[in-house]
């Protein structure tokens, strides 16, 4: 019975270098595998919070929508994923989360960059409008 095991790795149609004439492709002749991702740059930035809400997010000048909230293993705390609403298709990504320690300190992180300008605040247009 042991001789008819075969290990999942063996079976697998997307095998290593050795074993790429077993690879299996579609009639297009590309690959069913699913692509690489590619590493995601992120920035950490710790500020205050702005109260005690959780919804409560510190402004930092883009519009962001709140896709989703996961409760963190060790911390009493939810974290927040946001991703940028300024622009259709941007992929700039934010998690908000409090400090486990500091429940007064916000952990920002921010995945990708903008592929837009910085928006203009309104409250500084409507200032200068005035003046």
């Amino acid at each position: 019975m042991s001789s008819q095991l075969i290990s999942m790795s063996e079976t697998s149609a997307c095998a290593p270098a050795s074993r790429k004439a077993a690879h299996k492709a579609d009639d297009d002749g590309k690959c069913h595998c699913p692509k690489k991702k590619k590493p995601r740059e992120k920035r950490v930035v710790r500020m205050p919070a702005v109260s005690d809400k959780v919804a409560d997010i510190p402004s930092d000048s883009y519009s962001w929508r709140k896709y989703g909230q996961k409760p963190i293993k060790g911390s009493p705390h939810p974290r927040g994923y946001y991703r940028c609403s300024s622009i259709k298709d941007c992929p700039a990504r934010k998690h908000v989360e409090r400090c486990r320690g500091d429940a007064g300190m916000l952990i920002v992180t921010y995945e990708n960059d903008h592929n837009h300008a910085q928006p203009l605040d309104l409250a500084t247009l409507t200032a200068n409008s005035e003046a």
